[in-house]
């Protein structure tokens, strides 16, 4: 029997007597009391059961490399195929070849390509290293 079920038993026991229990009795409350301390019993006995999740171990990123996300708009938790997708995009955004008609907007955008393919060079790197040491380990 589930607390839920002990819950609703209890008041729908309430409700058909219409009054609370007198003193000798246990009190709804007292009731209500043991009933969760019922199901707490029974949920730390079975975390106790079940392994605790594993826990994620955060890679540890250098600076540059950090600034180099945050350039892109990459978060550091991207696997390197959507990392990819999301430089790709921005660089479809900013090639200059799309602002033909302003040169101002042109010279911008060509500077703003560079710092991306920079950018993305040392992520691409980055990744590259990373995939190596899991290989040896």
């Amino acid at each position: 029997m589930t607390m839920f079920d002990k819950l609703g038993d209890l008041l729908s026991e309430a409700l058909e007597k219409g009054e609370l229990p007198k003193s000798g009795e246990t009190s709804q409350n007292e009731r209500i009391e043991n009933t969760f301390s019922d199901f707490n019993f029974i949920q730390k006995e079975a975390e106790k059961a079940s392994p605790p999740p594993a826990q994620k171990t955060k890679k540890r990123i250098p600076a540059e490399i950090k600034a180099a996300f945050d350039f892109i708009g990459i978060s550091e938790e991207a696997d390197f195929d959507s990392a990819k997708r999301i430089y790709r995009e921005k660089l479809m955004y900013y090639h200059p070849d799309r602002r033909n008609d302003n040169p101002v907007l042109q010279k911008v955008a060509k500077e703003k390509t560079a710092q991306l393919l920079k950018e993305w060079k040392l992520i691409e790197n980055w990744y590259e290293s990373n995939k190596a040491k899991k290989l040896k380990s």
